[in-house]
């Protein structure tokens, strides 16, 4: 069982031990905090000092964040041979296929199609067992997705761990998967609530705005009693914690484990 550590922050570096073999580093939430090239600089050469194998995760990107994008990526092909990186945008894999296909491509967690909200819990054992079979399955199980990602070479697919659980005895043996722990995201939108939280003029305005990385600092904890569970917003992102370990791990369902030691945007 590979354990990655995945950090969004180079400060975070500090989490690496000796039980990790893989450095996950970037952004899968928000172009506007994607590294620079200086920060993504230090996380290879800190990756290469450790011997460790080196993943680039990617977010979904408007046009401007793809310009900026690219050039990470231009770095990480120039930088390491062969490249892993997670993409979570279409357009980042077209960009990728097209000006950096030695690199080795892998589906993010956002394009798996789960169902994720934790309300699923209130009747998950009240539906009938092909309810639960179906919600605790992927989109990875169709034929036709299967095919798509055999034609085009991705080898990796990315989960969360789900409260519902996960079954991956429909996923296609060759397809490696890995499991991101503890953080699950719910959803995900460009617009952010924690954009100008701190200017009072601003609390009714909503929209893709200017921001001072306010989700840096801040992170609010919601509460319903629908919801089960606390759900953590952090930037434009929900999330929920689930630290329970699922079967599927003992099985042999995923060789990796991605581990967030802190909430990743």
């Amino acid at each position: 069982m590979e354990q990655a550590l995945y950090i969004s922050r180079i400060k975070h570096i500090t989490y690496l031990t000796d039980d990790f073999t893989r450095l996950y580093f970037g952004q899968e939430f928000c172009e506007r905090l994607l590294p620079n090239e200086t920060e993504l600089e230090e996380a290879i050469r800190c990756a290469a000092a450790k011997k460790l194998h080196f993943t680039f995760v990617t977010p979904y990107v408007s046009g401007q964040g793809l310009d900026r994008l690219e050039k990470l990526l231009r770095l990480v092909a120039q930088n390491i041979a062969g490249a892993e990186v997670v993409f979570n945008d279409w357009g980042v894999f077209q960009l990728m296929r097209e000006e950096y296909s030695d690199s080795i491509l892998v589906m993010g967690r956002l394009l798996n199609k789960m169902k994720r909200g934790p309300r699923i819990m209130n009747i998950i054992d009240k539906v009938p067992q092909t309810t639960r079979d179906y919600y605790r399955k992927s989109h990875y199980d169709v034929a036709a997705v299967q095919s798509f990602l055999e034609d085009h070479g991705i080898y990796r697919v990315e989960f969360d761990n789900l409260l519902q659980g996960t079954d991956f005895s429909g996923v296609d043996p060759q397809i490696q998967r890995s499991l991101y722990i503890p953080f699950a995201f719910v959803s995900t939108t460009r617009f952010c609530l924690s954009a100008n939280c701190e200017n009072a003029h601003m609390s009714n305005y909503v929209g893709i705005v200017n921001c001072n990385r306010e989700c840096q600092y801040y992170t609010f904890n919601l509460d319903n009693p629908v919801m089960g569970i606390p759900l953590i917003r952090k930037g434009n992102t929900v999330f929920f914690l689930n630290e329970t370990i699922p079967d599927g791990i003992k099985k042999g369902a995923v060789d990796r484990i991605v581990v967030q030691p802190e909430i990743p945007l």
